[in-house]
């Protein structure tokens, strides 16, 4: 072949060669540019994917949450309503045990002539010069009659009379004009509440 025929197929290969080095040059370069673009997708998939997991893990812990605190206020409202009836089965239970406490006092000469005479001193604090009537059970005798008497001598315009009164078993009733000073088991205990907080603090002590 002839030095003039020869050029042109040189250079036709030159050519080939280039296209060929151009196309790796570009297919390298598509292919790093793809794996760059994946590996971004896949880094922004696995952050959106931590955050889902960070979000439905935070949901449930404040669900848990949610949870925890309504089972704890309904506990501690069961207890309350728990302890409320235990007071109240306490108090209803504690009343009827006063009222045979005081009865058995009353009975007792010695816890009987203590109760006399803090009424007496009682009414010489509170009750107002006059006619005081004593209502007392039948059994209530004259000598303490007089002991309960002398504690008030010492208060001025007090005329004292007794009268005994068949519903009493216990205590004394002692009335000066409008006022009413009642010491039976049943004055002594009218301010339920007062008794109902005096049993449950016994309870607590206890």
């Amino acid at each position: 072949m002839s030095d003039a025929a020869l050029i042109p197929s040189l250079q036709s290969q030159a050519l080939s060669r280039e296209i060929e080095r151009q196309f790796r040059n570009e297919t390298r370069d598509v292919i790093a540019a793809a794996q760059h673009d994946v590996s971004a997708i896949t880094a922004q998939a696995r952050g959106a994917a931590r955050r889902r997991v960070h979000e439905a893990i935070e949901e449930l812990r404040r669900e848990g949450a949610r949870r925890l605190a309504g089972a704890k206020a309904q506990f501690e409202t069961e207890q309350r309503a728990r302890a409320q009836r235990q007071a109240a089965r306490a108090v209803a239970d504690g009343f009827p045990l006063l009222c045979e406490e005081l009865e058995s006092r009353w009975r007792a000469p010695q816890s009987r002539r203590q109760w006399t005479n803090a009424v007496a001193q009682l009414c010489a604090l509170r009750l107002r010069p006059g006619a005081w009537l004593v209502e007392h059970p039948a059994d209530w005798g004259a000598p303490e009659q007089r002991d309960f008497a002398e504690v008030i001598r010492k208060k001025e315009g007090v005329d004292i009379s007794f009268s005994p009164v068949g519903e009493l078993k216990s205590g004394l009733r002692v009335k000066a004009d409008q006022a009413v000073l009642d010491a039976t088991p049943k004055g002594l205990l009218a301010d339920s509440r007062s008794v109902a907080a005096l049993i449950l603090d016994e309870i607590e002590q206890e």
